[in-house]
Order: structure tokens, then sequence, then C-alpha cells
């Protein structure tokens, strides 16, 4: 049986994020892997927020406020 792995890639562009997950890595206390497996775990939520508060934002005023004609 192999172990199953995932490599991560970074293009020249985004240079700083191997030394990102080391900071967020010893932050957390976790190994790399980890670290990148929490982050992803966490991203859905601020990403529903951005989505609610876009939903709001493009609404007519109409409906913000009831009493509006």
């Amino acid at each position: 049986m192999r172990a199953q792995g995932i490599y991560l890639n970074v293009s020249s562009r985004n240079d700083d994020l191997p030394q990102l997950i080391e900071e967020y890595s010893e932050q957390f206390n976790l190994s790399k892997a980890n670290t990148i497996a929490e982050i992803l775990r966490a991203f859905p939520k601020p990403l529903a927020y951005n989505h609610r508060v876009l939903e709001q934002e493009n609404r007519p005023f109409g409906r913000l406020f009831s009493n509006a004609v």
C-alpha cells in the first residue's frame, strides 16, 4: 500500500507562501500538512460571510426600509 500525498507547487508570483505556511505551522503548533488542512477547513466560513454581505449590498433600498414608498 502506498502512502497518499498531495504536493504543493508554488509559482514565483507566490514565493512568499512557503514562509507563511511555516509561520502558521509554528503558530498553530501543527505540521505543515495539518496547517494547510486547518486553513482549508476554515475557508468556507469567511466565504459564506462575504456572500451574505454582497447579497445585502446589492438589495434595492425599498427592501431595506419597510416604510419606503
